[in-house]
Formats: structure tokens, C-alpha cells, sequence
């Protein structure tokens, strides 16, 4: 009992974290990105069923409903990551006019529900958004008979740690001028991850996002804990070096664009008593295509043990380049 009830609390969960991450391309809730195995396991505990794959191992066959019509999916990954590149669902065939009509605008009511409006081009309709791409198409059988055809093509970065601290678009190089609560230079994979030799021991959750890792230190190694708001946005991050005694938690708050409006960093001692603050509040003043800024007024509250609180403003540019 014990074990089936583990069991299903991690489906659950698995469904409630992909209905609620805003930063991957979904079907029906599902976010089909990251390693085909998870996404396995999300289409299954959905109601489909995998009856067979192809020989080389690079597509996968599913049936089940598709917002509650009988489908078949194949679902293609990269045969040497593993990760999703495309979800491909066949409804039909309809034989009638009438059958067609009903079902093609039935499809495009959900699918512009879940993504919003679309566009179209002959027999085909488009929807697109910043993680990937829909498109809908009817197919002729050459019998007299009809198939709707709906193309999941995810095209976002999988790793989540540009993303999930405030950046919009994908990244590829930062540089920061006067640079406070980040480095100066930082740069992003093609799949999302920063490039930083410091940061090791990385463990990300199935959908990208960081969880822990360690961080190489003028004195031994800090340990990393990454902690999510509802939204999947970075809220706090803590680092504990055990050979320094030293911790550090910075906190996050977010505006309504999604960029970082208010971090909290607080220093302890080995004895857990806090030893130095610091309050950082952005007021960015210009943007780039993307929505990213270019410059920022950062005023920042600082007070450390034994000292007055000071307080002070940095005038901050950025440069931004993004991959193609």
C-alpha cells in the first residue's frame, strides 16, 4: 500500500509541475520537452498507452485521447541525448465534410485555448509561442478519407538557468558593467546551461531547473540549494561552506515582466548569527528587442556586524547576444 501510494503521489506530482511550468511547449498540460523517459511517464499517467517504438529506437508509439478524441502520437527523441524533439498526434480518418469541419474546429477552440491565437496558411494552422511551435494540418489520404494532423515541434532551451532568474529570449553572452549581484561576464549554452568551470556537482529536476550543486571557493567548496516560487522563477538560493563556517541566502523578488525587482542577501557566521546584509532594489531604464535590460539604476542598503548601514546607487549596462 505504502508503495502504491508513493507511486501515486509522484505522478501527481509529475502532472501538477508540468500543468504549472509556464516555460516549456504543452499538450494538454504535458510539457513535452527534457528526456524522453519523463515524458514517457507524463503521457502515461495522461491515458496513454505505448504500444511499440520504431527499430532504431527514435520513435516512440503511443494511443489515447487527444482532448478527448481517439489518437495515435508518435513521440520522436534524439537518439544520442534522449531529450523530446517533436510530438506528432493523427486523429481520423473521416470520411465526411461534416465530420471534418466539426472536429478540425473543435481542435482549434482547445488548441487556441492552451496557446493562443494562430494563423493560416492553406490547409495548415499555426500556433507559436517562445518555447516551440503547433501546427495543425489536414492530410489527404488518397482513399476519399482525411486525417487531422497536430505537429509539436519544442525549440526552447531545456536547461532552465537563464530562464528561471529573470532572462527573456535565449541567451547566449552577458556582459555587465558594474556588476554586483552577478559576474560580469556569463554565458549560456544552446541548451540553456551557463557555462561556468566553478559550478559543479550539478543536479537538475527533469525539467531543467537546478535543484543543487557546488560552487569552488577561495576556501574549500560550497554546497548550493536552489528553491522555486510558483511561477518557477529562482526565489532563494542558499550556499553553505562547512570549512569557512560561512552561509549566505539571497532571496528574490520578481515585477510583473518577470524580471528580478528586489534581492535579499544575508551572511551568517559558523554560530548561525547574521554578520552582513545587503538589499539590492532595480529600477531598469532602458530594453533591448527581447525585453531584457540594457541599464539599470541599482540602489543597494548595505550593513554589516559592528557597522553603520550605508546605503548607495550603481549606474549598471548590460550587453546581451543571443543564439539564433
Amino acid at each position: 500500500m505504502r508503495t502504491f501510494l508513493t507511486y501515486l503521489m509522484l505522478c501527481v506530482a509529475t502532472l501538477l509541475y508540468a500543468e504549472g511550468d509556464p516555460h516549456s511547449l504543452r499538450m494538454m498540460g504535458i510539457a513535452l520537452e527534457g528526456h524522453a523517459d519523463s515524458v514517457r511517464q507524463q503521457l502515461m499517467a495522461g491515458g496513454f498507452a505505448e504500444w511499440g517504438q520504431s527499430d532504431d529506437g527514435e520513435d516512440l508509439y503511443f494511443r489515447g485521447n487527444f482532448y478527448g478524441i481517439r489518437a495515435k502520437l508518435i513521440l520522436t527523441k534524439s537518439t544520442e541525448t534522449h531529450l523530446v524533439t517533436s510530438a506528432y498526434v493523427t486523429i481520423g480518418p473521416y470520411s465526411t465534410e461534416a465530420m471534418i469541419t466539426r472536429n478540425l474546429q473543435y481542435f482549434l477552440y482547445k488548441l487556441q485555448k492552451e496557446h493562443g491565437e494562430y494563423s493560416q496558411r492553406d490547409d495548415s494552422y499555426f500556433f507559436l509561442d517562445d518555447f516551440g511551435s503547433v501546427k495543425l494540418s489536414l492530410v489527404d489520404n488518397g482513399n476519399g478519407s482525411r486525417d487531422i494532423r497536430v505537429l509539436y515541434f519544442p525549440n526552447s532551451a531545456f536547461y532552465k538557468d537563464a530562464i528561471s532568474t529573470g532572462y527573456h529570449g535565449h541567451v547566449q553572452e552577458v556582459v555587465t558593467e558594474n556588476a554586483v549581484a552577478e559576474e560580469q561576464f556569463m554565458r549560456f549554452g544552446q541548451d540553456g546551461k551557463l557555462e561556468n568551470p566553478d559550478l559543479t556537482h550539478r543536479q537538475y529536476n527533469r525539467y531543467g531547473y537546478l535543484i543543487s550543486a557546488q560552487m569552488t571557493e577561495q576556501t574549500g567548496h560550497s554546497n548550493v540549494q536552489y528553491e522555486y516560487d510558483d511561477h518557477y522563477r529562482l526565489k532563494r538560493r542558499i550556499l553553505a561552506n562547512p570549512e569557512a563556517g560561512i552561509s549566505y541566502i539571497n532571496e528574490y523578488n520578481y515585477n510583473e515582466r518577470g524580471d528580478i525587482a528586489t534581492q535579499y542577501q544575508k551572511v551568517y557566521d559558523k554560530n548561525k548569527e547574521c554578520i552582513l546584509t545587503i538589499t539590492m532594489r532595480n529600477n531598469y531604464l532602458t530594453r533591448d528587442d527581447e525585453g531584457n535590460w540594457t541599464s539599470n539604476s541599482l540602489s543597494l542598503s548595505y550593513w554589516e556586524k559592528g557597522q553603520q548601514s550605508q546605503q548607495t546607487t550603481v549606474l549598471q549596462k548590460r550587453t546581451l547576444t543571443y543564439w539564433d
